[in-house]
């Protein structure tokens, strides 16, 4: 498959000239009901120990479309680290060439089966659900989403709610070929499966869980179990999520590795928000473990706006940051 390469400026002027009705912040432009087209950027400041830096993260483009009531599709190209600039050293970086972050179809059946095909997000968690920096409340992700499982997968879902129960959602996924842009993925695999089931409890509470094996293209395999709750209402959202992972490595080794977050959010007014959150992280064969605690503050003066920071305290010192971001959502 042959990347996009275009510039920032024909991006958007491609977002903005192809459009059939007026235009609202946030919802992309509507060419027709199989075409709508959109995108979103993310820029921020890390302050640490080592350096200040200024980073045009996340550029991105999308389409998206109903081709009839049964199939709707999505596609998105994403630039990471478009710009940035070290202000320690004066030094600068460019890359502009655009990934397959998602590319998938769904079929859309009934309510006890759907079949989502392509490349797309890990029906994972709670966390890992939301790629777009705008629409979280962090600017920073758990390492728990980082690290310890493959963020996108290429292949099948297939997904719906689960007969004769209340609110119980499942996600059956496979994966038995390599990813679609092997340089946008966290762990590049040939082999990923796995079950995720959540439970709508309420309209404020869900609990969720996972289970699922991936072998990575160095031939590491990896079986891990995951389990999360989400509580939402109009002030509060309270996270926690945790995953234990066991590998298996090419030498004959063996390891393990466990990490898990807890995240409160209290929302003092529809556009401003303090959140507080507390990771830990131990993986065995790397030998590295930590313990973060942040304190942070999102404001949103429109929903396709955010403007974030925040303050990490690790265990391992030298690894204190601070953390400002500016993301919107065209």
């Amino acid at each position: 498959m042959q990347y996009m390469k275009v510039s920032l400026i024909s991006l958007l002027g491609l977002i903005f000239t192809l459009h059939a009705e007026p235009y609202q912040l946030g919802h992309g432009v509507s060419v027709n009901d199989a075409m709508n087209i959109g995108g979103y950027f993310s820029s921020e400041l890390d302050s640490n120990h080592q350096n200040d830096s200024f980073t045009l993260d996340d550029v991105a483009v999308m389409a998206y479309g109903d081709i009839n009531p049964m199939f709707s599709y999505l596609a998105e190209f994403e630039a990471v680290g478009f710009y940035h600039k070290n202000f320690n050293d004066g030094s600068e970086e460019s890359h502009k060439k655009f990934h397959a972050e998602r590319v998938y179809g769904d079929l859309w059946m009934s309510d006890t089966v759907n079949l989502r095909f392509g490349k797309q997000i890990t029906p994972i968690g709670y966390w890992n659900l939301e790629p777009i920096n705008v629409l979280r409340d962090t600017t920073s992700n758990p390492l728990y989403s980082m690290l310890l499982f493959p963020k996108f997968l290429t292949g099948v879902d297939f997904n719906g709610y689960v007969p004769q129960t209340q609110g119980v959602r499942y996600h059956l996924f496979g994966q038995n070929n390599r990813d679609l842009d092997e340089e946008y993925i966290n762990i590049p695999n040939t082999h990923f499966f796995g079950l995720a089931l959540e439970n709508e409890i309420s309209m404020d509470w869900s609990n969720d869980g996972s289970i699922g094996e991936y072998i990575t293209n160095t031939n590491q395999r990896t079986r891990f179990i995951q389990a999360g709750t989400k509580y939402d209402d109009a002030r509060w959202q309270i996270l926690a999520e945790g995953l234990i992972a066991k590998s298996a490595y090419p030498d004959q080794t063996e390891s393990s590795a466990l990490s898990g977050y807890a995240q409160a959010m209290y929302r003092y007014t529809p556009e401003h928000a303090v959140i507080s959150r507390y990771e830990y992280f131990n993986d065995h064969h790397t030998d590295y473990k930590d313990n973060i605690f942040i304190l942070g503050y999102s404001y949103r003066p429109w929903y396709p706006v955010s403007l974030k920071g925040e303050y990490q305290w690790h265990s391992q010192n030298d690894e204190n940051r601070a953390l400002f971001s500016l993301s919107v959502l065209f």
